[in-house]
């Protein structure tokens, strides 16, 4: 009898484990499907194993039988979850979850999040979810019919301690606990918190900031600053920098107008961590901060934020705290849930009124969603006109519709862009428009992949449009040293706007413009630490499957 039970347990404990350790299984091949096989994935199998069985550890601490129980599904359940969310994001981004994503998705509206799920949401992911959501409802059934509590004495019980922690040592000694989902997730939160208290500290909000000694040289009493801030445009896929397609049609009639630099990255793939270098003086590195509209303010402009961003994510955000610095401030796309996005023209109104403000001295940002995901979104139906096959060696109809619609959202923003200058140009001021982005984008050029992230970065992920358009009465009063190829990196962008605008202050470094005569290169330090000038590329691009 006593032989039977004992059968019985040891078979009831093979099935237990076989369900805790297929989905391990399984999502291992799914991955390996989607990508190569690397010493990553399977250290991501040790990990996962590992901490399956930490996780069972902790039942036979419970005497009551229904909190095992509990306990059990419980696990079993948040494992499947983060087993889910490493392995989907990884199937994405090929990359594992890190402090940047925690940013990107704190910092995300509902709205911004549909239209991401919208993007990379594909059968494969929702098949993998539906398997997983089998082997729960497998496992709740045969917990149901044969489970039997674990009771061990407390001495037992103590020892098990031991293997637990043993376990949780060779995870952090390994190294191995950077692949753990939870770890990675609470360390991030913990990342982001200190973050925002960072930035709550930083009286960026503020009109004025700790410049000092702000004095604007121009000769002219009136003068018109323009600053366009794109999203997620490379400039690799813009028709005035080379690309195959005649994407850009208006900035290219105006090219004798125009600085075009090609050479110029921003110091992140992502949003909140380019902006909050490109806007501010110290990079959020020292005990204080400044931003570029509290210089224009102290240097006697009226500032003016215009924006057809969301403003706020799960809290405050650095762009909406530095935004209310402005003289003047507005947000035009303020429906947080809404599918539909209003295109950028909308911001013309605003510009207009801003353009015929009656103050001397004027500086307006304009804040957009350029070329931001999802791409078929961000232009209006008679910009549709790139519908034939793309040049691209990844041929999924996924990949060939994304590259078309991405081509016709750079056919718009450059529309927007020029109709900036001309509103500009139509003022007869002393005046400059300068457009830049926040970062660029991965688009099927070396890797099977539409999107941008910091963890697994490609070139064009930071490779950016840098063009300035003068009027006549600018050039007549700027001398500006122009050289097309200059490396140059946006984090030190604040002292090449201050140089262009004629406003000086004593923290002012012009070896650090990159129109001064007295620039100089440094290393151009990008994302997570990577040397972006002498960074193994070719060995950084993945090919994957659809």
């Amino acid at each position: 009898m006593m032989k039977q039970i004992s059968q019985e347990r040891i078979r009831v404990i093979k099935i237990y484990l076989f369900f805790w350790l297929l989905p391990i299984v399984l999502s291992f091949f799914y991955e390996l499907y989607f990508s190569e096989l690397t010493k990553d994935r399977i250290k991501n199998v040790i990990e996962n194993t590992v901490f399956v069985g930490m996780l069972l550890l902790t039942v036979p601490f419970f005497k009551n039988a229904k909190v095992q129980k509990f306990l059990l599904l419980f696990h079993y359940v948040a494992f499947l979850l983060f087993l889910f969310l490493e392995t989907s994001f990884f199937k994405v981004f090929s990359a594992i979850f890190s402090a940047s994503t925690i940013f990107i998705l704190l910092e995300t509206n509902i709205a911004e999040a549909k239209e991401f799920l919208q993007f990379y949401l594909s059968l494969p992911i929702i098949f993998y979810f539906v398997c997983l959501v089998l082997f729960g409802i497998g496992f709740y059934k045969i917990m149901n019919k044969w489970f039997k509590p674990i009771f061990i004495i407390k001495k037992i019980r103590l020892i098990l301690v031991i293997p637990f922690f043993l376990s949780l040592c060779f995870l952090s000694y390994t190294n191995l606990i950077k692949f753990n989902f939870p770890y990675a997730l609470c360390e991030a939160s913990l990342s982001y918190w200190s973050e925002q208290q960072k930035i709550a500290s930083y009286d960026i909000d503020k009109k004025e900031g700790e410049f000092s000694n702000v004095k604007h040289l121009s000769k002219n009493k009136k003068a018109i600053y323009v600053l366009v801030i794109g999203e997620s445009t490379t400039r690799s896929h813009l028709g005035v920098y080379g690309h195959y397609r005649e994407n850009t049609p208006n900035l290219t009639a105006l090219r004798d107008e125009l600085f075009i630099y090609d050479n110029v990255i921003s110091p992140h793939a992502y949003s909140i961590g380019s902006l909050k270098k490109i806007l501010t003086l110290n990079n959020f590195e020292q005990s204080s901060e400044s931003s570029i509209v509290q210089l224009f303010n102290q240097a006697g402009f009226k500032t003016f934020w215009l924006s057809n961003q969301r403003p706020i994510g799960y809290s405050e955000s650095l762009i909406t705290k530095a935004s209310k610095a402005a003289d003047v401030y507005h947000y035009t796309n303020t429906a947080k849930t809404s599918f539909v996005t209003p295109y950028d023209e909308i911001l013309f109104p605003h510009l207009e009124e801003a353009l015929n403000d009656p103050s001397d001295k004027k500086f307006i940002v304009l804040h957009i969603l350029g070329t931001h995901l999802r791409y078929k979104d961000r232009f209006p139906k008679e910009f549709e006109k790139f519908t034939a096959k793309p040049r691209s060696k990844f041929n999924s109809d996924l990949a060939l519709k994304r590259r078309n619609n991405y081509d016709n959202a750079v056919l718009y923003n450059d529309y927007f862009v020029s109709e900036v200058i001309s509103k500009v140009k139509d003022k007869l001021e002393e005046s400059y428009v300068i457009y830049i982005s926040d970062h660029g984008e991965e688009l099927y050029g070396v890797r099977d992949f539409a999107g941008h992230l910091d963890d697994n970065p490609t070139k064009t992920m930071f490779e950016i449009p840098f063009i300035l358009w003068k009027s006549e009465k600018f050039i007549e009063n700027h001398n500006l040293s122009f050289e097309s190829n200059r490396p140059y990196v946006l984090d030190d962008f604040i002292h090449s706007l201050s140089d262009l605008s004629k406003i000086k202050f004593d923290e002012l470094e012009l070896q650090k413009s990159i129109f001064s005569e007295e620039f100089k290169f440094k290393k151009r330090i990008v994302g997570m630490g990577i040397d972006f000038d002498n960074y193994d590329w070719k060995a950084n691009e993945t090919i994957k499957k659809e």
